[in-house]
C-alpha cells in the first residue's frame, strides 16, 4: 500500500506537481469507495439469495408437515364417520362403539395445526397446493383426497376443504371467472362405469363445481372442464387431481 492508503500510485508520483498528486489521490480514493460499494452490494445480493433458498426450504418442509397432518386428520375423521354409521345402524356392541368414537374424537382434538406462509390467500388451507402465475391463481387438490378410486362422489372430508376454498374465493375474488379442471392418471378405465378417463375427469370436475356452487359461488362465473390424462405430473398420484383456477385477467 502506498502512502495515503490509496493502493498503487504511478512510479513518478513524487516527481509530480502537488496539484497533480492531489488529483491522483482523489481519483484513487473514489475508486476505492466504488470498489468497496461494489463489494458490499455483492455481499448483500449473496446474503439475499442464501436467505431466499433457506426460506423456500423451510416453507417446503412446513408444507410437507402440514399436508401429512391433514392426511392423518382425514383418516381419523373417516374412522369416526364409520364408527358413527355402525352405531346408528345397530352393528356391533354399542358400548364399544361409543368408546371408539370418544377415542377418535380425542385424537382429532389433539391433532396439531401446521401452517405455512405463501403467496396466495389459499395457502393456509390444509390439503391444497396453491400458486399464482400472475394471470391466474391455481388451487390444486389431489384426487385421492377428494374421491375414492374410480368414484365421482366427494368424500365428506373433501367437502370441508372445498368449502374453505369457496370461502376464500367469495372474500378475495368475487366476480372472477372460476375454471374447475379435472385430471386423471394414464391408467385405462377397466372396472368403473366411465367410458374413459376424459369422462371420469369431467364428472369429477363437475362434482367440485357443484360443491363450490352450493357454497355461494355463482354458476355464471364458473365452468367445469375435463382433461383426462393430459398434462401429466411427475407421478400418477399427483396426476389424479382437480384444479380450481381463478382467472385474474380476462
Amino acid at each position: 500500500m502506498e502512502p495515503g492508503g490509496f493502493g498503487a500510485l504511478p512510479g513518478d508520483y513524487w516527481g509530480m506537481k502537488p496539484a497533480h498528486r492531489r488529483t491522483i489521490r482523489k481519483h484513487a480514493s473514489e475508486r476505492e469507495v466504488m470498489n468497496g460499494d461494489r463489494t458490499r452490494m455483492m455481499m448483500l445480493c449473496l446474503l439475499a439469495v442464501v436467505g431466499l433458498f433457506t426460506l423456500s426450504g423451510c416453507q417446503n418442509r412446513l408444507k410437507m408437515e402440514r399436508d401429512a397432518l391433514y392426511v392423518q386428520n382425514q383418516e381419523l375423521q373417516e374412522e369416526l364417520d364409520r364408527a358413527r354409521a355402525a352405531l346408528s345402524g345397530g352393528q356391533g356392541d354399542s358400548s364399544a362403539l361409543l368408546s371408539e368414537i370418544e377415542s377418535l374424537r380425542a385424537q382429532l382434538a389433539s391433532q396439531p395445526i401446521a401452517s405455512v406462509g405463501g403467496g396466495t390467500a389459499f395457502d393456509n388451507i390444509a390439503g391444497v397446493d396453491a400458486y399464482s402465475d400472475g394471470g391466474t391463481v391455481t388451487v390444486r387438490v389431489q384426487g385421492d383426497i377428494l374421491f375414492a378410486s374410480g368414484k365421482v362422489d366427494l368424500k365428506g372430508s373433501a367437502k370441508s376443504t372445498l368449502n374453505q376454498v369457496a370461502g376464500v374465493i367469495k372474500n378475495e375474488y368475487p366476480g372472477n371467472t372460476i375454471r374447475v379442471e379435472g385430471y386423471t392418471d394414464s391408467d385405462p378405465i377397466r372396472k368403473s362405469k366411465w367410458k374413459d378417463n376424459l369422462e371420469l375427469s369431467l364428472q369429477r370436475a363437475a362434482a367440485v363445481h357443484r360443491q363450490l356452487q352450493s357454497q355461494g359461488i355463482a354458476s355464471d362465473n364458473m365452468y367445469a372442464a375435463g382433461f383426462g390424462e393430459a398434462r401429466a405430473q411427475e407421478s400418477k398420484e399427483k396426476s389424479r387431481r382437480v384444479q380450481i383456477v381463478v382467472v385474474l385477467r380476462e
